[in-house]
């Protein structure tokens, strides 16, 4: 495992996006929080293995090369339920606009 970022070196901006998300979530309450980390497959030993809350998020993304798979972060809140079910409503009513358009013509 890699060792965790010193407290006082800056975040990269891979990073502050991926954190930055995640703490949208965490704004929400620790129940809905807990759920999103275990939907991603971060779990309570990665939290333990990592040392903190914040590198097991960072580690989990973490591809071999010392970069960040943000089109993993990507892919794990398209698939998180309330989101996944939001986009697909904003979907249906984009292809409902433009029958109604092609309609009207």
């Amino acid at each position: 495992m890699r060792s965790k970022k010193p407290k006082s070196e800056k975040l990269t901006e891979d990073e502050a996006m991926i954190l930055g998300s995640f703490l949208d979530f965490a704004e929400k309450g620790e129940d809905v929080f807990a759920r999103i980390l275990l939907h991603c497959g971060i779990d309570h030993n990665d939290v333990e293995l990592a040392g903190d809350i914040q590198s097991a998020i960072l580690e989990h993304y973490r591809r071999p090369d010392a970069t960040y798979d943000v089109d993993a972060v990507a892919h794990d809140w398209f698939r998180w339920p309330p989101i996944a079910a939001r986009v697909k409503e904003l979907k249906r009513e984009k292809r409902q606009q433009e029958l109604a358009r092609k309609i009207s013509k």
